[in-house]
């Protein structure tokens, strides 16, 4: 085996924390919250408001939004410039 053979091997076996977000209906929530805590390790599982008619009217919401996605994305940086 390579030496790329060995790095995804190693990859398959090391475990990562995932954070992904997705649209579901209402009356899916239950069956698919419970078939993710049966296949995987589940952190946290929550529920996000709808905000896009906030966004849309409010101003100082969007404000916020833009200093958090700046915030997020330095702390993004600073993580991956230190591991």
């Amino acid at each position: 085996m390579g030496k790329s053979s060995d790095a995804f091997i190693n990859m398959r076996e090391k475990e990562y924390t995932v954070n992904t977000t997705f649209k579901v209906l209402g009356g899916e929530l239950h069956d698919i919250e419970e078939a993710l805590r049966r296949e995987v390790s589940v952190i946290d599982f929550k529920i996000i408001t709808d905000t896009n008619d906030l966004y849309q009217k409010d101003e100082h919401f969007r404000k916020l939004i833009k200093i958090e996605k700046n915030a997020r994305v330095a702390k993004e940086k600073y993580i991956n410039d230190k591991n």
